[in-house]
């Protein structure tokens, strides 16, 4: 068993890591050339990375047009190291660069690393990704560099990066970091800086711990690490997985989609397929066993201190003072029992809560009050939701959705007018172009402040399903060239266009023209098949007189 939780987070993001890629000028130039300060062993170095199981790669730009190539080349690497003096041997190509320039100052250090970093975190397919960079330099003033490469992103508007609190070499947004270290190996002048900045050093031999510390830092999480392994047992497995889907069964799969009457769902049915082998692979390797109690009482001992959290009166409405909540008592909550309500109060009797304070209406406040800090408890719910029950979390520019079962949609009449597409996934394709053909939708109401919600927006807004047989509404649609309804772009929004859109005013409600549908999230299936579950049960109700003696007694 690991000693502690950032032990095990480091030992987990090791064994995911698996690619370095070193951008450097200095690389394969002989250490009696220039300024030893900026040298760099590629040799030590690469070699380091393979003791530690590791491919590192080492790029050393010679033209202009080198920093675009090799910017694509560390895109796909786990980890991105770059000097921050780089420069380029003089040629036609960048005396010509050079003189189309509007940049008056001849000091050219960090041009291209910026340029670098600004096309590792600026693209598209970087949005809310995780990445760490590490500048990795000759060069003295490290704090400096750091407010540069702050002001520069800044001035980009890429990202919301700001300078760390607690490492002022460090300028970091939620889901990237960059740092600012100096090279210590050899080279006269390196280690001349600020005192104050003697741990930024770093060796060839300390780089790859380093790195692996670095990129724990932001995975190190129950959630985190569980993806990380995962990822690794899919990458560990990735050529059985190429070997279950070989080209041998080209004909048996062709065969299946030319019985079909739309031929493009056989392209579906190969997304499931393969998330399935995802999910089998995932359990070969015990992923559904990966937090058990002890990774669980490590996460605790490493994230919660003990400390005051409010008492709440029987109704669990308002607070009436507060208890002492100790990490050994949420130890003891995580424990399986058969009743969750009488844990609580086991538990939480050993506090200066007596069991008649807790109550059934009650003990839930303080289940969720139990690891959140007050700030961040409505969003990590909210987050958590999402995951759970949000379809498509990932999305790309190439993404675009279409209408079937589960579509979350915003009319743009009215004020919070969300509904939800019923209709099955087999009676929305092959829908003609000119033809159109009605969806079922039922509505989704906001809620009060404390009011029931079913679902979460991506943004946050609650939403309440509309349960009743009188809350369903239909929407005529025409189908894309595809057989599906697709959505018009417009702004980064999606909208769905009906039919009525195009309608004469006088046919329809006089705003009813002008209306559409903005997309707004996909629900799982299970989630959305158990919304036609309960709307198909409501519609089997029999509603009958009967003596209101016997009714009455039943409530």
């Amino acid at each position: 068993m690991t000693d502690n939780f950032q032990s095990l987070s480091i030992k987990v993001a090791n064994d995911f890591l698996q690619s370095v890629v070193f951008i450097d000028d200095k690389a394969y130039v002989s250490a009696n050339e220039g300024d030893r300060r900026h040298d760099f062993d590629v040799q030590e170095v690469t070699r380091g990375f393979a003791e530690d199981k590791k491919i590192c790669s080492v790029l050393r730009p010679l033209a202009e047009s080198d920093i675009e190539l090799f910017s694509t080349i560390a895109q796909k690497a786990d980890v991105t190291v770059i000097d921050w003096q780089i420069v380029i041997p003089v040629t036609d190509e960048s005396i010509s660069a050079l003189d189309e320039s509007d940049d008056d100052d001849d000091d050219i250090r960090g041009k291209y690393t910026k340029e670098i970093i600004g096309s590792l975190l600026g693209s598209p397919s970087s949005l809310n990704s995780l990445k760490l960079i590490i500048v990795y330099t000759g060069e003295v003033n490290l704090s400096e560099i750091c407010n540069e490469i702050n002001d520069y992103l800044f001035r980009e508007k890429i990202g919301d990066f700001s300078i760390s609190n607690d490492d002022k070499c460090c300028v970091s947004s939620k889901s990237c970091k960059i740092l600012v270290r100096a090279k210590s190996n050899g080279g006269e002048g390196r280690g001349k800086f600020d005192p104050d900045l003697l741990d930024k050093e770093v060796s060839y031999d300390d780089l790859p711990g380093f790195i692996n510390t670095e990129f724990s830092k932001m995975t190190s999480g129950l959630i985190s690490n569980f993806a990380l392994k995962s990822l690794t047992a899919i990458r560990e497995n990735s050529h059985q997985i190429l070997n279950i889907f070989s080209k041998q069964l080209d004909t048996a799969y062709l065969t299946n989609q030319l019985l079909l009457v739309n031929t493009e769902e056989a392209n579906e049915l190969l997304v499931e397929l393969l998330g399935d082998t995802f999910t089998s692979i995932l359990r070969a390797n015990n992923l559904n066993k990966f937090i058990d109690d002890d990774t669980v009482n490590l996460w605790i001992d490493e994230n919660v201190v003990n400390t005051n959290k409010p008492k709440y009166d029987k109704k669990g409405d308002g607070i009436a003072g507060e208890y002492e909540l100790k990490k050994e008592m949420i130890k003891d909550l995580l424990k399986p029992h058969p009743k969750v309500f009488d844990k609580f109060q086991n538990v939480l009797s050993q506090t200066t809560l007596s069991k008649g304070q807790l109550t059934k209406k009650s003990y839930k406040k303080y289940a969720f009050d139990l690891l959140h800090n007050e700030s961040e408890k409505e969003s990590r719910n909210i987050d958590f939701a999402n995951l759970c029950q949000h379809k498509n979390l990932v999305h790309n520019e190439l993404y675009i959705p279409t209408l079937s079962l589960g579509t979350v949609v915003k009319s743009t009449l009215g004020i919070n007018n969300y509904l939800v597409c019923i209709q099955q996934r087999c009676d929305s394709v092959r829908i003609d172009e000119s033809g159109g053909r009605r969806f079922l939708f039922l509505t989704l109401s906001v809620p009060n402040t404390n009011g029931d919600f079913d679902f979460v927006s991506p943004n946050g807004q609650k939403l309440s399903l509309g349960k009743k047989t009188f809350n369903i509404r239909t929407v005529k649609f025409n189908g894309s060239e595809d057989g599906v309804v697709k959505p018009n772009s417009e702004d980064g929004h999606f909208f769905f266009e009906p039919l009525h859109a195009a309608v004469e005013p006088s046919v329809e409600p006089p705003d009813a023209s002008s209306e559409k549908f903005e997309f707004v999230f996909e629900l799982k299936d299970l989630y959305a098949q158990r919304i036609v579950t309960d709307y198909s049960a409501s519609l089997s109700r029999v509603g009958l007189d009967e003596p209101e003696w016997v009714r009455l007694s039943r409530n």
